[in-house]
């Protein structure tokens, strides 16, 4: 199988925003390039070889249903971290001091009273373990940055506390070729279609 993370476009968000579950829209030209990206996966969605499951999250949900002209499957366990206090504010509003607790155990520590990343990781797995051994030829995932660098960790099995170092840009593509437990790492984030 092919495993394609596909994290949303850029949202119509003020600089530095937090927004983690907080559904924010799409920012104006965006489907631009949702063309290119369609082009390059070239992925047939009306036949049982390939599958596609989305955020909830309008951001996402949006650029899935335009690749798979609505053929995409909507999960709640690939919904971004949820900041919990800090949703909707600007990251240089938040107190230094709850960043710093955050920072000093990211994978638990949840200062911000949402989610943690390890909650994060225990649903995204969850929800692969019940689908990764489906037939499908080509599987696509529409989510956001935490949950593709969530799962890029877990599959490569990389630590979870440095999963952060992962870049995945808007609307970027991480690719992989999955046979039951081994797991190739084709593509992380690359963008390469989106015209400059």
């Amino acid at each position: 199988m092919k495993l394609y993370l596909i994290r949303h476009p850029r949202p119509d968000v003020k600089k530095g925003l937090c927004y983690g579950d907080m559904d924010v829209p799409l920012a104006e030209g965006w489907e631009a390039g949702a063309h290119a990206l369609k082009k390059a996966l070239s992925i047939k969605f009306d036949t049982p070889s390939s599958i596609s499951y989305h955020s909830p999250l309008s951001r996402a949900a949006r650029l899935a249903d335009f690749i798979t002209e609505g053929r995409s499957v909507s999960v709640d366990a690939l919904k971004e971290l949820d900041f919990g206090d800090w949703e909707g504010l600007c990251w240089q509003d938040i107190p230094k001091s709850e960043i710093d607790c955050w920072a000093d155990d990211i994978v638990h520590a949840t200062p911000y009273n949402g989610e943690s990343l390890q909650v994060v990781a225990d649903r995204v797995w969850q929800w692969w373990l019940s689908v990764r051994e489906t037939s499908a030829e080509h599987v696509v995932v529409t989510a956001h940055s935490g949950v593709i660098k969530v799962f890029v960790s877990l599959l490569c099995q990389w630590p979870l506390a440095q999963c952060h170092r992962i870049d995945v840009g808007f609307s970027s593509l991480t690719e992989f070729s999955v046979q039951g437990d081994f797991v190739v790492l084709k593509r992380l984030g690359a963008g390469d279609w989106v015209s400059a």
